[in-house]
């Protein structure tokens, strides 16, 4: 094989190989779910939102007295057009639960699954519900 054919090859594999996203039509004002590990594109507002991942989960499970509620904190990655990318943490009880970006608020609504006693989540399982809205 040639040098040249190796590298088409390659390209070709890296061009295939990228974060797994939603087309869906997603518009302000309306939550979304995006699970961890995927992107989003408000295709109208030029607006890239990456779940990142989940950095804490320390809500309390289901079926399980607490005396606090707990907290789910995720990691997210905003982009607008060719600015510069912002990546922060949002949380399902503490602040801050929104981030301002580029005329944009940015809500996080759910972190799903909630968490039940003696099985842990994975992952790749947790699925975040957001809003876009312009900012106030």
């Amino acid at each position: 094989m040639s040098v040249t054919t190796i590298l088409l090859l390659l390209f070709m594999l890296f061009g295939f190989v990228q974060s797994p996203s939603t087309d869906a039509k997603i518009g302000l004002g309306e939550e979304f779910k995006i699970r961890n590990g995927e992107e989003v594109f408000l295709k109208e507002e030029k607006l890239r939102i990456r779940f990142r991942s989940v950095t804490q989960d320390s809500r309390c499970p289901t079926d399980v007295v607490c005396g606090w509620a707990g907290n789910g904190e995720v990691l997210i990655e905003v982009v607008r057009k060719n600015k510069r990318q912002v990546v922060t943490i949002l949380n399902t009880l503490l602040e801050p639960k929104e981030i301002f970006y580029k005329g944009y608020k940015i809500r996080l609504v759910a972190l799903n699954p909630y968490p039940k006693i003696d099985e842990p989540i994975d992952q790749k399982d947790y699925e975040s519900t957001l809003i876009v809205t312009k900012q106030e």
